[in-house]
């Protein structure tokens, strides 16, 4: 199996992975599951349904686990275990996106694997924080799906106190991203958070891609003497689709 998807940077790949094999299962067995069934079987084996549901139905989605079925880490032992996984073990939504937004992501050329990440978080997290996030939690889907847009509602929206001030040191340069590029300063751009885990960063922006990624890796660079790519992605609606087996 090859991808093109680079892996431990933060893009999902580990999901990615397990919809395509889910998918090839289902092709070769000729099981005849639906994309929600296999969005089941996916799920005993990747517990993020988040990564998973856009993986496999695309789109701009959210999505929750319904069915806690310990451990909550993937594992080999309840994968066997489970011939057959429970029915509707998450649940997913799709939201309406702004097609004029796109992401610019900054992908530097170092690993970061995930467990190693949320070492980082801890254990509890104060009232206020928590709240800060949800509220931007709230908003932030509708504030993407509308038109006209409105960047420095989208760019507070963005911040964040739950994971990436920890991260911080894992990422070289990311805080000074944070501190330097902002709506008004960089026209186009509506704001910007780590990809996953990281250590990608994601951009999201209306124009002047090139502007804002090359300013991205000139903080990264200074911070960090390593290579660093770039790209522009559109959200695709189809999700995981198999064409020859």
């Amino acid at each position: 199996m090859t991808s093109g998807i680079p892996s431990c940077r933060g893009l999902g790949s580990s999901a990615a992975a397990v919809v395509a094999g889910v998918m090839l299962g289902n092709e070769m067995g000729h099981l005849n599951l639906s994309k929600e069934r296999m969005f089941d079987y996916c799920l005993v084996v990747e517990r993020h349904p988040d990564n998973i549901g856009a993986a496999c139905h695309g789109g701009f989605v959210g999505a929750f686990m319904k069915i806690q079925t310990p451990p909550s880490e993937p594992s080999e032992t309840l994968s066997r275990s489970l011939a057959k996984p429970p029915k509707d073990i998450a649940s997913h939504h799709q939201y309406h996106f702004n097609n004029d937004i796109k992401m610019v992501v900054v992908i530097p050329d170092f690993h970061l694997v995930t467990k190693d990440a949320r070492g980082r978080l801890p254990q509890h997290y104060s009232r206020e924080d928590a709240v800060f996030n949800a509220q931007r939690c709230a908003v932030l889907p509708y504030l993407l799906g509308e038109k006209p847009l409105r960047p420095s509602k989208i760019s507070e929206a963005m911040r964040d106190r739950l994971h990436q001030p920890y991260r911080m040191g894992l990422i070289p340069g990311f805080e000074q991203v944070l501190q330097t590029l902002e709506p008004e300063n960089y026209p186009g751009l509506l704001g910007l958070c780590l990809s996953g885990a990281g250590p990608s960063i994601l951009a999201l922006a209306t124009s002047n891609f090139e502007q804002i990624a090359e300013a991205i890796c000139g903080i990264l660079r200074q911070a960090q003497d390593i290579q660093y790519d770039w790209q522009v992605l559109e959200v695709d609606y189809d999700g995981a689709t198999c064409r020859d087996v």
